[in-house]
């Protein structure tokens, strides 16, 4: 069974930003065998990674091997546990290694080592939960979606304002007539000189969807060059190496960007599509509750959880997260 572990608890508990609610969530995963460990281990990187910090911007892949190396060392030696442990341990620590990093960079803390800096290499930016925002040299912003990474070479002094893109991201381009921005993604290039447009490039899918707001751009691939135009999406299939554009609802595509969403008597149905957008989750709802059941709220940073509660109170249903955190709706049992 896959190993889940809650980034959304230990970062906020990294960070000092943990909420009592789920610092009890915490506390019921660190009692299961191994995690506490493994938290321990987490945090001692942590304390490392912050009694670095410094002002300069870092040479991620110099700091992420330094990372990994510490890991290592760190590891379990075979006598202490049995294969299969071993193995769930070095798969664990090796996810421990990238929170690490993504912490420390996606939070706009610049680390710096003391033995050392090589010549600089392009800046990543990783966002593991939630969602957060970059400015980049030109100042264009983009809003990174959960389990995404961002990376583009410093000051954009180039030709281009190349960046490279895997999971989802908002961008807001800043208006550039002599130097377009491009964003790579697995199998087409996107052209751009100034527009707001909504990027889904997860590596598990077979997708790639650009979802255009405002302004226009260019898809260009290894065998055809379309343009976007407001209110339309392309879908780019990476593996048939195929690209459509249709027709599309582009508010929705991008609107886990927003600072909030606003429910006025929306049906659970409606709801839960935006849920799972905003939050990034598999739902599953009973289709008999898609539209027997209406909400009037304003979504802003609350935890899913919190939401799932409070319309459980209102309307007699229940819910369940699954280990690989799939969400399930369903009849509550009122016996």
């Amino acid at each position: 069974m896959k190993k889940s572990v809650p980034w959304n608890l230990i970062i906020p508990k990294l960070k000092q930003e943990i909420s009592a609610d789920e610092e009890r969530q915490l506390d019921t995963w660190l009692r299961n065998s191994n995690n506490e460990a493994l938290f321990h281990e987490l945090q001692q990187l942590w304390e490392k990674i912050q009694a670095n910090v410094d002002n300069y911007t870092p040479n991620t892949e110099f700091y992420w091997n330094e990372l990994v190396n510490r890991m290592h060392a760190a590891q379990p030696k075979p006598a202490e546990a049995p294969a299969k442990k071993r193995f769930e341990l070095k798969r664990m620590y090796r996810y421990v290694a990238a929170a690490c990093i993504a912490i420390a960079i996606g939070c706009s803390f610049y680390i710096g080592f003391l033995n050392g800096q090589p010549e600089p290499v392009p800046q990543l930016y990783t966002n593991l939960s939630g969602k957060s925002k970059v400015l980049l040299p030109d100042g264009s912003e983009v809003w990174m979606h959960t389990e995404t990474a961002l990376q583009y070479v410093s000051q954009m002094n180039g030709d281009e304002r190349m960046v490279n893109v895997t999971g989802e991201a908002y961008f807001d381009v800043a208006h550039d007539a002599d130097k377009p921005f491009v964003v790579q993604t697995d199998g087409m290039r996107i052209v751009v000189h100034g527009t707001k447009f909504n990027v889904d490039a997860f590596p598990g899918s077979e997708n790639t969807l650009v979802s255009l707001v405002e302004g226009s751009v260019s898809l260009e691939t290894k065998t055809m060059n379309r343009f976007l135009k407001p209110g339309e999406t392309a879908i780019y299939n990476r593996k048939t190496q195929t690209l459509k554009v249709e027709k599309d609802d582009v508010k929705f595509a991008s609107s886990w960007a927003n600072t909030e969403l606003i429910f006025k008597n929306r049906s659970l149905g409606d709801i839960c599509k935006l849920l799972s957008k905003w939050y990034r989750v598999k739902i599953d709802l009973d289709p008999t509750l898609a539209h027997k059941y209406f909400y009037t709220f304003t979504l802003r940073n609350e935890p899913l959880d919190e939401i799932l509660r409070i319309m459980a109170r209102i309307q007699p249903m229940k819910y369940t997260f699954s280990e690989e955190n799939e969400l399930t709706i369903s009849f509550a049992d009122t016996k």
